[in-house]
């Protein structure tokens, strides 16, 4: 599949704390190691072999190009600019009629800094080789809590285990876009996930508060209430459960990218300029 790659970097009303604290206009342009966060995020997407085209949702083109390490991405006609709305899934949906055609969709965030080719790729190929119309990537708690143990994540608990949300979404047939208008109901509640899971009834948040639920159970429970197939996607690499929200997670993910640098060549920031 060659997949469209729609980036949200939309600020929240009234502004956002870490925006704030670098000096920064915009989350996705608080710089983590010295590069616009925005511009890892698509430095990685230009180099992933499924992705044909890249939209940013929620920044415009005069403030892109204000910033010295984004304007070549703009210069060289290489990005697509879509308005946001007030919610991500609502700006999901919005951008979709934006961007028609535009399935296969993935979907990513500005402010996940540590994610690689190779790691985009793999989701990328798995869900093009699932039964599913919309996957979402998950990590284990457990290898995101190891590798960043100074920050606290939200993780989703189940009987067989704990999961972190990677913000990673491939919408793969038209049929999907069911799952972002479901999920314009609950979003608000992101970050308490048994409020989340209470859309499906009091019987089944009983039984996820008292990790009696199987994540392959709300699976299917998801896919019947939004009438889509859903399919999670299993990654290995702890920097997927991984997303900069705060200062504190701004320092372990510079602190992240100085370990990993020792075994692969550094980010050269002379390619933004």
């Amino acid at each position: 599949m060659n997949f469209t790659a729609l980036v949200l970097a939309g600020s929240r009303p009234g502004g956002d704390a870490l925006a704030r604290a670098t000096g920064v206009s915009h989350k996705a342009l608080a710089p983590v190691a010295g590069v616009p966060m925005l511009a890892r995020v698509l430095t990685t997407l230009r180099a992933v072999r499924a992705v044909q085209r890249i939209a940013v949702c929620g920044i415009d083109r005069q403030v892109l190009s204000a910033q010295a390490q984004l304007r070549p991405f703009v210069d060289a006609g290489r990005l697509t600019l879509v308005t946001s709305r007030d919610t991500p899934s609502a700006s999901v949906l919005s951008a979709i009629e934006q961007l028609q055609p535009c399935i296969p969709l993935l979907v990513v965030t500005a402010d996940h800094p540590l994610l690689t080719t190779a790691l985009i790729d793999d989701f990328c190929v798995r869900s093009a080789a699932s039964d599913a119309e919309v996957t979402v990537g998950l990590v284990a708690a457990d290898l995101v809590r190891r590798a960043f143990p100074t920050v606290r994540r939200t993780a989703l608990p189940f009987r067989d285990g704990a999961y972190c949300g990677c913000n990673l979404y491939a919408l793969l047939t038209p049929n999907a876009q069911r799952a972002p208008a479901a999920w314009m109901q609950v979003e608000r509640h992101r970050k308490h996930p048994w409020r989340m899971v209470g859309a499906l009834g009091v019987g089944v948040t009983l039984r996820f508060l008292l990790r009696r639920l199987t994540l392959d159970a709300i699976v299917r429970l998801a896919s019947d209430r939004m009438g889509v197939r859903l399919r999670p996607i299993f990654l290995s690499q702890p920097e997927a459960g991984f997303d900069v929200d705060t200062s504190a997670h701004l320092a372990a993910a510079e602190a992240f990218l100085r370990a990993r640098s020792e075994d692969e060549p550094q980010m050269n920031t002379d390619e933004y300029r």
